[in-house]
């Protein structure tokens, strides 16, 4: 049988150390894995210090020659979150799960956003490259649905 090399890569980054830390530390889980689609939740705080999760999918074609297509997602009713319903918080969690054109979460690292207004030409150190995992996006995913609680700290302790 011909394993698909994307296919084995997605399987190779589920092993990855720092990956299964993530999802030994609660930090993320993966809901569901059919190559190509991989559905997963990242665990968040909101603005208000409450811990949540939000639920993505990713379509991982030709996955790591090209970057993923992720969308925050609702598993419930198997589509896009609804827009009241995104994550709210700070400009940069505002901006990475605003509605737009393509509607996939707005970063440099994603296959619709990085061309977008040539955001990966300028955040190359969040652009995507084919030797970055899948930890470097659910990483990234979690540093901003947690930047609530480090925004909420700074306020706390002024």
């Amino acid at each position: 049988m011909i394993v698909d090399p994307s296919a084995a890569r997605v399987e190779a980054d589920f092993q990855d150390s720092d990956f299964v830390s993530g999802l030994e530390t609660g930090r993320w889980r993966v809901i569901a894995y059919t190559f190509p689609t991989l559905d997963f939740a990242i665990s968040a705080t909101e603005p208000d210090g409450s811990h949540s999760e939000y639920g993505f999918r990713a379509e991982l074609s030709n996955y790591p020659g090209q970057s993923p297509t992720v969308r925050i997602w609702d598993h419930k009713v198997n589509q896009p979150l609804a827009i009241d319903r995104r994550p709210k918080g700070g400009q940069r969690v505002l901006i990475t799960f605003q509605h737009w054109g393509s509607d996939t979460v707005y970063r440099p690292w994603e296959r619709m956003t990085g061309p977008h207004n040539n955001n990966a030409a300028n955040y190359p150190h969040l652009a995507w490259r084919p030797e970055r995992r899948l930890t470097f996006i659910f990483e990234d995913l979690y540093g901003i649905l947690n930047s609530n609680a480090r925004a909420r700290c700074v306020r706390t302790a002024a």
